[in-house]
């Protein structure tokens, strides 16, 4: 009942019971609850990325699936000062009129270093059977274009990884 581990390269940790028939799954669907640790629709970005990859790899989505889909995520948000022109500019005077408290500091996102766990749970066994750890970085400017860019991309990777697993 050991777990083999499976490293792809320095982003991608693959882990996968060696006793689970991957190849007899065919029926998929996400847990019924899944706590990302994102907001809904960063969430709802990776439910649809990872929906579009197994359909392109023949899995079709079922209410009495074969397999469930659950992730989460751990991630680092790192900060800059932010400091806008007009501070820069304006003169302790204009300040105080202003009411500008020089004491604070503003921060803003300048990247996020993340790790997205991407679970494959036999339905049948209720166990884990497949799992992938992703690491990850996205810079500034953080759009949800580039998040879906972003996800879609290393989803798309680890799911090869699966369906290669499974057959």
């Amino acid at each position: 009942m050991g777990l083999l581990l499976v490293s792809c390269n320095t982003t991608m940790d693959i882990q996968y019971e060696e006793n689970f028939d991957l190849s007899s799954y065919k029926t998929y669907n996400f847990y019924p609850v899944i706590d990302s640790k994102l907001p809904e629709d960063e969430t709802k970005t990776i439910m649809q990325a990872v929906a579009l990859q197994l359909f392109k790899q023949g899995y079709k989505k079922s209410k009495n699936p074969d397999f469930y889909v659950n992730f989460f995520v751990e991630e680092n948000t790192y900060y800059e000062p932010n400091v806008s022109e007009e501070k820069k500019k304006g003169n302790y005077k204009d300040s105080r009129k202003k009411k500008v408290d020089t004491n604070k500091v503003y921060l803003k996102t300048t990247a996020i270093d993340q790790l997205l766990y991407l679970d494959i749970i036999d339905v049948e066994k209720d166990q884990l059977a497949w799992n992938v750890v992703i690491e990850g970085f996205v810079e500034n400017p953080i759009t949800k274009e580039k998040l879906f860019h972003y996800y879609s991309e290393k989803i798309k990777k680890a799911l090869k990884k699966f369906h290669d697993t499974s057959n």
